[in-house]
């Protein structure tokens, strides 16, 4: 049987949930720096309980403009609209209309219209750390180009390649990058360089990205 790119998501996801232990994977994730083949977290028990106890249940925030406004407001201080259109790209009109609104409705904020918005919340992320994965089946190069993307929010972030083309990967490039390799076989795979830890580059897609694979988790 002629091997193909989509044979290796079933193995590398395999040893996604019980290599690594992550909670929930996801296929295919955007974060607007091209498409992720896999994304994978460890969802914190500590942070799901915080939600529980706070009346917070099911409470996810799987909205990168939401995201972005939750992060850039204060607990129990008053954020003036200013401040808030110089951190989030959305117009005013979104941010009273659309936005602070929504997260009046979760619980999370306490909105004075036409002025401020202060944080009721400091609402932790439900995610201890997110792995990502590009694939390719033997064009290692452009793996890397494109995983150097997932290092915007990812606190993990591999290339995956068959393990017979593993040896033809510039490991030089993988050091400077900072990126793990893992080699698949049709029923398995395993790391052949771990990946180092590293904080995303941008911290409200690490958060976006953690709360979309929470509300996965919340709905299986």
């Amino acid at each position: 049987m002629k091997r193909l790119e989509a044979h290796m998501i079933r193995p590398i996801k395999t040893f996604m949930e019980d290599g690594l232990g992550l909670s929930m994977i996801a296929e295919e994730f955007s974060a607007g720096y091209g498409r992720a083949d896999l994304v994978g977290a460890y969802l914190s028990d500590e942070n799901h309980f915080f939600r529980k106890e706070n009346g917070l249940k099911g409470v996810t925030i799987d909205n990168y403009r939401l995201v972005e406004t939750l992060m850039a407001l204060r607990l129990d201080v008053n954020v003036s609209y200013e401040q808030l259109l110089r951190k989030v790209g959305v117009a005013e009109s979104t941010l009273q209309k659309s936005i602070l609104p929504r997260l009046v409705n979760l619980g999370l904020v306490e909105h004075n219209r036409g002025k401020s918005a202060r944080l009721l919340y400091s609402l932790p992320s439900p995610a201890d750390h997110i792995v990502a994965v590009e694939a390719k089946q033997a064009r290692w190069r452009d793996a890397i180009l494109q995983a150097r993307r997932y290092t915007f929010f990812a606190d993990y972030t591999y290339i995956a390649v068959w393990n017979g083309k593993a040896r033809l990967v510039d490991k030089s490039l993988l050091y400077r990058h900072r990126l793990g390799l893992i080699g698949v076989e049709v029923n398995s795979a395993e790391i052949l360089i771990e990946a180092p830890k590293r904080n995303p580059r941008i911290p409200q897609m690490n958060r976006y990205c953690a709360e979309f694979l929470y509300s996965l988790w919340l709905q299986a």
